[in-house]
């Protein structure tokens, strides 16, 4: 292990700082035999004060390399130091050390890997390895990992790193080793890795062929789109849009209008808008409204105050409500009131109402009893909903301090529904409690089949018991539910 480990140090490419100095310090602790990421916490220290090798100086071709020439981190400093890195600094760096390692001797490197007990930490420095394996010796690493990995995300992303080196230098043999040795998800999600690289190399070209192959496979599309738009935008917007299979040209028009738009919303908008009269005009509408809406919201309000009504504009304003009113509530409540269109305001106050329901309940619920009811009664529901998802325990304390009212349906429904698949008891009895008997009727009709679902001995056992005290109209809309077919879930 020492000579390896020696033969892997002797020389460096340029990396992070982080990265290079994790090298030279699991270099110095592999030469002894262990590694700090791979022993148990109890005698680290003593490990540390009595290996020579740890606290012997940097050679001065690694000094460069740490932040200034000194002696390798002791095990234990080296723990702390790569404990206090924030974790995506961690995995980008020992990406970095495996796939330094694999450019010297990728056997080696994998003989390294197997000794790392976090999970996670192997599969980052496997990354790194299969990164540079795959670009040297795809089928060699594809081999390797096919047969060597069990079933789980190591042999996934090791098989996917590999699979996305090899199709973009060389497609046809990728895609062919793919079908005669993957199945099932395995084969799908490989085949998205070989179609993004062999897009990054040449988009048009792999365009081309996927249409040709009549293989109309969505997430293969989805990824020459998104992969391309990376790149060129405009010509990926312009190729998703002249695919003759709709399902294709839907799914690709989606994830184009997607990237484009988090790089540039407001070119995306521009190109996308005379689109969204179309069959897919919902769907890329909304995607561009969901993105920009977290950047520029005000500028995204805009673009859909010029936008024609249609469905695409009425979804797409709904969801830039939603993300509106989580960032800057009160900016949205303002832009709800700007709104003239009934149905599209209607829509926003909906959304806003939902969500700030979730967050505060009761300013939400203040804010839309202010308004006229035709606008409101939507988003009331909506913000009982969120309050009964978030707060249940709340929101029932609220109603019990309350008498029952119309005002109170629809809160008393909405925590009835969410207790209805843990406590239907308490959801049967705020059902009772509804103000008017044709909505309890309702009500506690739909609990009740609800319950004979979850449990149809009990549902019978509680209306035998008690029937005789409901009232005559309750009796009669259960007595048809009792014998009513039960559709499994």
């Amino acid at each position: 292990m020492v000579c390896w480990t020696l033969q892997i140090m002797s020389q460096f490419r340029n990396g992070s700082l982080l990265a290079n100095a994790l090298l030279v310090a699991v270099g110095a602790i592999a030469g002894a035999g262990m590694m700090y990421l791979l022993m148990p916490h109890e005698g680290r220290e003593r490990l540390a004060s009595s290996t020579s090798l740890l606290d012997k100086p940097a050679s001065p071709r690694q000094a460069p390399l740490l932040e200034k020439p000194g002696p390798a981190p002791t095990l234990q400093a080296l723990t702390e130091f790569l404990r206090a890195k924030d974790p995506e600094e961690r995995s980008v760096a020992l990406r970095e050390a495996g796939a330094e390692m694999a450019r010297r001797d990728h056997a080696a490197a994998l003989l390294f890997a197997e000794q790392f007990r976090s999970d996670q930490d192997k599969l980052d420095f496997m990354r790194g390895i299969f990164g540079v394996w795959g670009g040297t010796d795809p089928r060699g690493a594809l081999d390797h990992a096919n047969t060597n990995f069990t079933a789980g995300l190591l042999r996934s992303e090791t098989i996917g790193i590999a699979v996305n080196k090899w199709g973009a230098r060389d497609p046809r043999g990728a895609w062919l080793w793919v079908e005669q040795h993957l199945t099932g998800p395995l084969k799908d999600q490989a085949l998205t890795d070989l179609v993004i690289g062999w897009t990054r190399q040449s988009p048009s070209v792999a365009a081309k062929w996927l249409e040709g192959t009549r293989y109309y496979s969505q997430p293969l599309f989805a990824a020459v789109g998104s992969t391309w738009a990376e790149q060129d935008p405009l010509a990926a917007a312009r190729w998703a849009s002249g695919l003759n299979h709709p399902d294709a040209r839907r799914t690709a028009q989606t994830v184009v209008a997607q990237t484009w738009a988090e790089n540039s919303p407001r070119q995306a908008a521009e190109h996308f808008t005379p689109q969204l009269a179309g069959d897919n005009g919902v769907n890329i509408a909304t995607v561009i409204a969901d993105i920009w809406g977290t950047t520029d919201p005000a500028a995204a309000a805009a673009w859909l105050q010029q936008l024609p009504d249609s469905a695409a504009r009425l979804e797409a304003a709904a969801t830039l409500a939603t993300v509106w009113a989580a960032s800057d509530i009160q900016a949205a409540v303002a832009w709800s009131r700007s709104l003239s269109n009934p149905q599209v305001r209607r829509q926003v106050i909906t959304q806003i109402g939902t969500t700030w329901g979730a967050i505060e309940p009761d300013s939400a619920l203040n804010w839309l009893n202010s308004l006229p009811t035709a606008d409101a009664s939507a988003g009331i529901v909506g913000a009982y909903n969120s309050w009964a998802a978030t707060d249940a325990v709340g929101l029932g304390e609220w109603i019990a301090a309350n008498p029952p009212s119309p005002a109170m349906d629809a809160a008393r429904l909405s925590l009835a529904d969410v207790l209805s698949d843990q406590d239907i008891g308490s959801a049967m009895q705020l059902a009772f409690g509804l103000s008017s008997s044709a909505m309890r009727d309702d009500a506690v009709s739909r609990y009740f089949h609800h319950w004979r679902k979850i449990d149809e001995d009990s549902a019978q056992e509680w209306l035998a018991k008690a029937l005789p005290g409901l009232p005559g109209s309750t009796q009669q809309r259960l007595k048809r539910e009792q014998n009513r077919p039960i559709v499994a879930r």
